[in-house]
């Protein structure tokens, strides 16, 4: 069991920072033990004032998590103000969507918090209490589509780690919860303490690039349909072809501008980038998978040399080869 942690600090100069992260079954455990240990850790390293961070339900006792793990959380202080909620993710989060309790706490505890925060699908949440209306947000890259179909008042952005649109912070997927929780400590205490927790933690004060390097490799097969699932596959499976668009339209079996209107349709992006996506999907699984030098993947995947692959791996991913390699490989 797990329970609810309450942080305290005899020499505190400072009232405390209140900090409520809302726990409920089916929650994602590491979605909650993120932000509290960033600001554990902070506590440690000298925050002042400290954060009193304390998990929290609607109905105070055991959380049954999505890993199986119970939390003892406590009962949603009825009035105050709050420096930060945090609302996690997981599974359990589309059927708490369904109890209208929950939008008339999220909306009490917005109008009360200095801030509010998602982690990961936790956007769902605060998506349904109208907290995202009109805001920029992000959650996790297999969600993205499902938020913006289902809310299409949330202006949508899938690559972000994290997004801040006024008092609101959203997150792409689980481990953001850290990136997150490390900018607002930042925010609070300054990046000489910010950085100090990071180091605590091994982790980057501020990672490179958005999510689309950890998305699904080779999505667009995932998203174009038929005929052209098939020839995604294909260029896949010989990218170092020279896939010309005149050449995918004789693959799919249709004339040059029927193929050109109907894949823009299908897939949302020119047959050009389509076929660099597919490659740099690639290049990113041989990147993290073998020992091969980037000239060799370049080969291999049909970008030719280190510095069109380079150039292409930027475009796609926001962040070059070298540094997906030493920080996310």
């Amino acid at each position: 069991m797990i329970s609810g942690v309450y942080m305290s600090n005899k020499r505190q100069k400072l009232p405390s920072r209140l900090v409520l992260i809302l726990a409920f079954d089916g929650v994602q455990i590491i979605d909650i033990a993120e932000p509290a240990q960033v600001l554990s850790t902070a506590n440690e390293e000298g925050a002042d004032p400290h954060y009193d961070v304390r998990i929290v339900a609607l109905k105070a006792g055991l959380i049954e998590s999505e890993s199986g793990f119970a939390i003892l959380a406590g009962e949603i202080p009825k009035e105050g103000a709050v420096d930060t909620l945090v609302v996690p993710g997981g599974p359990g989060v589309h059927i708490l969507r369904k109890n209208p309790l929950v939008n008339i706490a999220l909306n009490d505890l917005s109008q009360r918090a200095a801030r509010v925060c998602s982690v990961c699908t936790g956007s769902f949440l605060l998506a349904e209490a109208g907290i995202l209306d009109g805001r920029r947000a992000v959650t996790h890259w297999r969600s993205t589509d499902r938020l913006a179909r289902e809310f299409p008042n949330v202006k949508v952005d899938p690559d972000p780690i994290f997004l801040n649109d006024g008092p609101v912070w959203t997150t792409a997927g689980v481990t953001a919860g850290i990136d997150l929780t490390l900018s607002l400590v930042q925010q609070d205490h300054g990046a000489a303490l910010s950085a100090r927790v990071a180091r605590r933690l091994v982790d980057y004060m501020r990672r490179a690039g958005g999510q689309k390097q950890y998305s699904e490799p080779l999505a667009l097969q995932a998203a174009s349909g038929a005929p052209f699932d098939a020839l995604s596959c294909q260029i896949a499976g010989d990218p170092r072809l020279q896939w010309t668009v005149e050449k995918m339209a004789e693959t799919a079996g249709q004339s040059l501008r029927t193929f050109h209107r109907r894949f823009e349709a299908a897939t949302g992006q020119s047959p050009a980038k389509a076929v660099e996506k597919i490659r740099c999907d690639l290049a990113r699984s041989l990147l993290h998978t073998t020992d091969m030098s980037l000239g060799q993947i370049a080969d291999r995947t049909g970008l030719g040399s280190e510095t069109p692959l380079r150039r292409a791996m930027t475009r796609q991913f926001c962040v070059n080869p070298g540094e997906m390699l030493d920080r996310f490989a």
